[in-house]
């Protein structure tokens, strides 16, 4: 027995985010004959209690949005048995702000079919699942609320620039040329407005890959621009929870499961 205990692996998975508990749920389902023990530094990082602010507020740190192409989340829902229609909201559109106020509005691409240019002018529908870019172009036209027509259609040249880079992978040549240049030099290139990109682009940018566009390669700023907006509509099609927080809807949902499930051996410290 003694000698049992000593080969007996003990695996410590620090923090009770997602990675957190995606590592103790793969650990428990994986077989391994060991002592998992999770810690974290909140009180019940397992989602039962509520860890609320001075104000009352529920605080919990991680993604708040949830979108279309989240396919490890959707089926862990699915295999605890959770009900996706109650536990998350609709795809809604989302905003856009500048310090000016709402720049944008960004369709839900699965639910638009036909898009309205110049409604107030001569109105006349137009397809918005027509072939990258622009079937984009074509759903977010009407849905901007203070850039300039002027300034939007200075981004055409770069969307047709990063079909032409990113859709073609075998022109390594051509990524390395981008790689080697920001993504600052980039929107110089291309003529970006400056308004367009210090009120949309950098913005989005500072969101999405944390950095501004001086410190990004213009190959990985085209790369996410054409796989989640231009190779792939709907990829950006956002829904939320509807009540609650992650944690009490789905973080303790699996965190149960582990801990009551048996010879899943998982250890819980806050």
């Amino acid at each position: 027995d003694n000698d049992k205990k000593k080969k007996k692996k003990k695996f410590v998975i620090v923090g009770g985010g997602w990675g957190g508990w995606g590592a103790a749920k793969a650990l428990c389902q994986s077989g391994i004959d060991a002592e998992i023990i999770l810690m974290d530094a909140l009180p019940d990082p397992t989602g039962s209690t509520p860890y609320l602010s001075k104000s009352g507020k529920p605080v919990e740190a991680g993604t708040r949005g949830f979108w279309k192409d989240y396919p490890n989340i959707y089926a862990l829902c699915d295999e605890l048995h959770l009900d996706q229609s109650e536990i998350f909201t609709p795809y809604l559109n989302s905003s856009f702000y500048s310090p000016d106020g709402l720049e944008a509005t960004a369709p839900v691409f699965a639910d638009v079919d036909s898009v309205q240019l110049f409604p107030n002018i001569a109105p006349f529908s137009i397809p918005s699942n027509l072939p990258s870019p622009l079937g984009q172009v074509i759903a977010t036209f009407p849905l901007f609320e203070r850039i300039p027509l002027q300034d939007r259609a200075s981004m055409v040249g770069l969307l047709l620039a990063t079909v032409d880079c990113i859709g073609n992978s075998d022109n390594t040549e051509l990524q390395a040329k981008y790689d080697k240049m920001s993504a600052h030099e980039l929107f110089l290139r291309f003529g970006l407005s400056d308004r367009l990109v210090r009120d949309f682009i950098k913005p989005t940018l500072l969101v999405g890959l944390f950095k501004p566009p001086e410190e990004l390669s213009a190959l990985v700023v085209m790369e996410l621009l054409y796989f989640y907006a231009l190779a792939h509509q709907d990829s950006f099609d956002v829904r939320w929870i509807k009540n609650g927080t992650v944690s009490d809807s789905i973080l303790e949902p699996l965190s149960r499961n582990l801990m009551t499930t048996p010879d899943y051996n998982l250890q819980v410290l806050g």
